[in-house]
């Protein structure tokens, strides 16, 4: 990579955002990192060297001044997108309203769709790597989570028809994390009984650290994966392998 580039992180003050940012920053990378937590982002600046931009994904304008900032640290270059900045909603979907399909929808798919568009030209001009966080969930169904799973099969399906159409300049993959232990994960890591159940799911029999999602995400940005293009990669310990006993 050239060393004038950067690469974007969102939502990288926390979980695997954050230790995407730690991941790519110790491995000598460049990177801008978004976040709403102004604390945790400047704590993450001083600990790793990245550089905070402090942004609401939801909010276009936010998203314009971030991946300006990105544009003008890298010289009109970005080396990789990592789409990661998300939210979730557990609730029976009878439950669930209007507000908020429109927001899971907006942080989850319209953030990516505002992120990747107006990175695309630094991308191009750096024949980049874009790498968005799915989920398992954008796989397969799980029960309670019906608005979840539609905003991140959702990026699966834009993952791939962005593949096809810039293919040729940019390399467009995404990850599908299942079980991994975040804050996102927190109430089923303090309830012994849930966290049982959860990882009798798993065959590899434990949760993922962080870490070892953003060592993928760190592959597919990086040239070793330089003809991986529309892959959906699960990291998910086999959750997804099939159906088991």
């Amino acid at each position: 990579m050239n060393e004038s580039s950067i690469i974007i992180v969102t939502g990288g003050t926390h979980g695997i955002g954050q230790a995407c940012v730690e991941t790519l920053a110790g491995q000598g990378q460049r990177v801008v990192f978004t976040g709403r937590d102004e604390a945790a982002g400047q704590m993450l600046e001083k600990k790793c060297g990245a550089i905070f931009q402090q942004c609401d994904v939801a909010d276009e304008d936010q998203c314009h001044a971030a991946v300006t900032r990105a544009m003008d640290l890298g010289q009109g270059r970005i080396a990789g997108l990592v789409n990661n900045a998300g939210m979730s909603l557990r609730a029976p979907f009878e439950e669930t309203r209007t507000e908020d399909w429109d927001r899971i929808m907006t942080v989850n798919a319209r953030s990516v769709y505002l992120m990747t568009r107006l990175a695309l030209p630094g991308l191009r001009a750096a024949k980049g790597s874009v790498v968005t966080t799915s989920s398992v969930a954008g796989l397969v169904g799980q029960r309670g989570l019906a608005l979840y799973t539609a905003s991140k099969a959702t990026l699966i399906g834009l993952t791939q028809a962005l593949a096809l159409e810039y293919g040729s300049e940019v390399r467009f993959n995404a990850i599908a994390p299942g079980q991994i232990g975040t804050r996102m994960m927190q109430k089923i890591m303090d309830d012994p009984e849930r966290l049982a159940a959860t990882v009798a799911t798993i065959p590899a029999a434990r949760l993922a650290e962080p870490r070892e999602v953003a060592d993928v995400v760190a592959w597919l940005i990086s040239d070793a994966s330089s003809f991986v293009n529309g892959a959906i990669i699960p990291v998910d310990g086999g959750e997804t392998a099939g159906i088991f006993d």
